[in-house]
């Protein structure tokens, strides 16, 4: 083997390395609890996705992109998202993430669906978190 070579097959060592280490290669995947993740491709594929594999991409989907801004605690998911990066259209979303999902479910996105409340206006959202105690500020991505 050649210096040539080796160079070539140390450099294809470390990329596979850090692929592989960060699991989900090319997609951004932020834990926001309870199998939900903020899956991020770029910056207007960026989605809430309920998954048991984050780093798959693929799930089912709690909130559509493109996700503009969210918070979480340990019960609660909210978010803001619209059709693009233009900020016309907005839609207001509320996660409840204190459930179980049980061996016997048939069907587990109908199950994650019922805690998914949304879209909603600006105006609803406030009421909303109003009505369930839910002290969370959005954030921008």
């Amino acid at each position: 083997m050649n210096i040539t070579t080796t160079a070539k097959i140390w450099f294809a060592t470390v990329v596979l390395s850090l692929l592989l280490s960060s699991c989900c290669g090319f997609i951004k995947a932020e834990d926001l609890g309870h199998n939900f993740v903020l899956s991020e491709y770029d910056e207007v594929d960026r989605r809430i996705l309920y998954t048991e594999d984050q780093c798959s991409g693929d799930g089912i989907e709690a909130v559509p992109m493109t996700v503009l801004e969210y918070a979480k605690n340990s019960k609660w998911i909210i978010a803001k998202s619209a059709e693009s990066e233009v900020t016309t259209n907005l839609k207001y979303w509320v996660i409840d993430k204190d459930f179980e999902i049980a061996q016997s479910d048939d069907n587990i996105s109908n199950v994650v669906k019922s805690h998914i409340y949304g879209p909603f206006d600006s105006t609803t959202f406030l009421s909303k978190l109003h009505n369930l105690n839910i002290n969370l500020k959005l954030k921008k991505i």
